[in-house]
């Protein structure tokens, strides 16, 4: 009902504005005109700005065919999620809480000593104020009814706390079962935390939601309520992060949401294929400070970090390096630049896994470009889909990427949800970011850049396991598609920013 009750107002807007407009262009010619002249200076600023070339390209479209409009329209949703009251304290949030996230000279010592062609990778992100972790053991799920089973195991044992963060929480089977054991934590004494997003649960869970959990002892938030600030459109700024941690010691990223279909308890589109990694050790930390970030922004209450940090010392291999997104920070994209760089310093091979291939010119002729050298890039994305028109984008981008030699899969058996990026044996990137617009300038995102990790060599299996069960897309094929739907495609991919 909260859904229909914001698109209703979302509508209501658009109807008075371009009433407004309409009043304004019969009685008010010289407001209209200079309303006019501020579309074009508008018009101008977009040419000049330094953000995404496909935002850019949508805005403009939009504001040359309906010039007075198009601008008001831009100044109320198209300006960069920056400025905005929310934006500035979240901002000030991740400033001040960067004190928890200092770098140890003696790892980054020791990558460079064991992977020295990779400390360009991590400079980047210790400059992005994300540090690089040893003493860290990592395990990978290669679907997520594995993760669920040992995620509930470690809730199990939980002493301190559990921290739990998602973009879609739903009411189900797998809940019931995490549920209980939260339940039965509460009572115990252990801190119990749900932040999920609320546009992202807004049909999964009851409208009591939170005052049932308050009822337990449970600390829920809703992220980013549709209701506010509906007026900023706020509502298309989402927290896709997907954390679990318990007691700071053990931390789960990837693709995985807290809804039966991630755990293949029901078939929603098929085989439901996801992953996820299990940390343990030194790098949960940050995952911690993460979620605890993301936790102040709605909770407006500074936290005690300290009393979060790890308790163990755990030996392992590996470097281990997480990190954040988020639109607070456009146009400069941590996301977009890791994948950037991980497939530009590819050699031998690149791997990737995404439910979405919506990428502006500038991503392709990155893979094009590495393509061409002789780099052998894949890509698997889904063959049933979730969402038509984001798969309709999807497949538009297929052929440019062919053409250059990038071989693309799609997951026959159902959706491809995984969102991992793999290349050279040696590093990958996995979490909740999917290699569209949307994760890379819209939405708040998370993810682990992973070098020398003995973990990467079953993630690389498993990727070559989902290749021999996907079905390979041929070029003349592609070619031969009706000229309808090459219309749609190009149609709808020229406002994919939007969506």
């Amino acid at each position: 009902m909260r859904l229909v009750l914001v698109g209703v107002i979302i509508l209501a807007q658009l109807f008075f504005l371009a009433l407004i407009i309409r009043q304004l262009k019969a009685n008010s010619v010289i407001l209209y005109f200079v309303l006019e002249l501020l579309a074009v200076l508008a018009v101008l600023g977009l040419l000049d700005h330094y953000q995404n070339s496909s935002y850019r390209a949508v805005w403009l479209v939009i504001i040359l065919v309906l010039p007075v409009f198009g601008y008001i329209l831009y100044m109320l949703w198209g300006r960069a999620a920056t400025t905005g009251r929310k934006s500035v304290s979240t901002q000030e949030t991740l400033r001040r809480t960067s004190q928890f996230l200092q770098q140890e000279p003696e790892v980054y010592a020791a990558l460079e000593q064991a992977h020295p062609g990779r400390k360009r990778m991590a400079s980047f992100l210790i400059r992005e104020g994300f540090p690089l972790y040893k003493n860290t053991c990592c395990r990978y799920f290669p679907l997520g009814e594995l993760q669920f089973e040992q995620m509930l195991k470690d809730l199990e044992k939980a002493e301190r706390f559990i921290f739990m963060e998602y973009y879609i929480l739903a009411e189900g089977k797998l809940w019931d079962r995490i549920y209980e054991v939260l339940k039965v934590k509460t009572r115990q004494g252990v801190e119990v935390r749900l932040l999920f997003d609320d546009f992202g649960s807004i049909i999964t869970l009851p409208n009591d939601f939170i005052q049932e959990m308050k009822k337990e002892g449970i600390q829920a938030l809703a992220f980013n309520p549709v209701h506010r600030y509906i007026s900023r459109l706020y509502i298309n700024y989402r927290n896709h992060q997907k954390i679990a941690i318990i007691d700071g010691n053990i931390g789960y990223t990837g693709g995985t949401n807290l809804a039966d279909e991630y755990a293949n308890i029901y078939p929603k589109y098929g085989h439901w294929k996801d992953t996820a990694i299990r940390l343990e050790g030194d790098a949960v930390w940050s995952l911690t400070v993460t979620f605890l970030q993301m936790w102040e922004t709605e909770n407006r209450k500074q936290e005690d970090y300290c009393q979060y940090q790890p308790t163990v010392n755990i030996p392992g291999d590996g470097f281990y390096q997480p990190f954040s997104d988020g639109p607070v920070n456009n146009p400069h994209n941590p996301a977009e630049t890791m994948y950037r760089q991980l497939i530009s310093n590819a050699r031998e091979y690149v791997y990737i896994t995404t439910p979405y291939l919506v990428i502006d010119d500038a991503m392709v002729e990155t893979l094009s470009t590495v393509a061409k050298a002789g780099t052998d890039v894949r890509i698997i994305t889904p063959k049933i889909y979730d969402h038509w028109y984001v798969h309709m984008v999807t497949r538009s981008n297929y052929g440019q990427l062919m053409e250059s030699g990038v071989r693309i899969w799609e997951y026959s058996p159902g959706y491809m949800h995984a969102k991992t990026i793999i290349s050279d044996d040696d590093q990958a990137i996995t979490g909740s970011i999917n290699m569209d617009y949307r994760s890379f300038n819209l939405q708040f995102e998370n993810g682990v850049w992973l070098c020398g990790a003995p973990v990467l060599k079953e993630i690389k299996e498993d990727i070559l396991a989902t290749l021999a069960v996907s079905e390979e897309i041929d070029l003349e094929s592609w070619k031969r598609r009706p000229w309808w739907v090459k219309f749609l495609q190009n149609f709808l991919r020229l406002f994919a920013p939007l969506f």
